[in-house]
C-alpha cells in the first residue's frame, strides 16, 4: 500500500486543466523512464540535464519580470500564481527579501506517476529527477533551495524553501 498522501480539493476549472496537462506530461516522462529501466538504458543524467536546460530558460524568462532578483518577495510572486497556487495547493509559508517558503499540498506531476501506477520507490525517483530543475532554476537566479518535505517520500506537503545567497563581501 501506498505512503503517498496527494490529494487536495479544487473547484477551479482552469487548475484542474493544468494539473491534468501536467500529470499527462509527467505520465509520459514515467513511461520513458519505466521503458528506459526495463531496458537496462541509463537515462538519469539524460533527465536530469533536460531539466537543467529547461530550468535555464525558467530562470531567464521569470528573471525578466523582476525588477530585482534579490528580493525573494518577488521570486515569490513569479512562483506562485493563482492558477499555480490552486492547481497545486500552494501555501506561502514566508515571504522576505531574504526568503521564500512554500508548502504544496498536491503535485500534478505526482499525480500522474500514480495513476500509472508506479510504485512509491519509483515516485519518489522520478520526484528526485523532476527536482534537479527546480534546484538548477534557483542556482541560476543566484538562489540557494532546500526540499526538506516531499509529497513523494510520503510527506504531508512538498515544502520548498528559497533563500538569498550570502554575498561573501557582507559577511564580515
Amino acid at each position: 500500500m501506498s505512503k503517498i498522501k496527494n490529494e487536495w480539493p479544487t473547484e477551479h476549472k482552469g487548475a484542474l486543466l493544468y494539473r491534468s496537462a501536467l500529470a499527462s506530461s509527467a505520465q509520459k516522462s514515467g513511461l520513458n523512464a519505466m521503458g528506459f529501466e526495463a531496458k537496462g538504458i541509463p537515462y538519469e543524467e539524460v533527465y536530469k540535464e533536460s531539466s537543467r536546460q529547461l530550468a535555464a530558460q525558467n530562470a531567464k524568462t521569470f528573471g525578466s519580470r523582476m525588477e530585482n532578483k534579490n528580493d525573494l518577495r518577488e521570486w515569490g510572486k513569479q512562483m506562485t500564481p493563482e492558477l499555480g497556487r490552486e492547481a497545486f495547493g500552494m501555501e506561502v509559508k514566508e515571504c522576505t527579501e531574504d526568503c521564500f517558503a512554500m508548502d504544496m499540498h498536491f503535485c500534478p506531476h505526482l499525480k500522474g506517476w500514480q495513476q500509472l501506477g508506479l510504485s512509491d520507490e519509483m515516485c519518489s525517483k522520478l520526484c528526485d529527477l523532476a527536482m534537479e530543475g527546480d534546484f538548477a532554476m534557483a542556482r541560476e537566479m543566484g538562489y540557494e533551495l532546500e526540499n526538506p518535505m516531499r509529497l513523494a517520500d510520503g510527506d504531508p506537503v512538498c515544502r520548498v524553501i528559497y533563500r538569498r545567497k550570502e554575498n561573501k563581501e557582507n559577511k564580515d
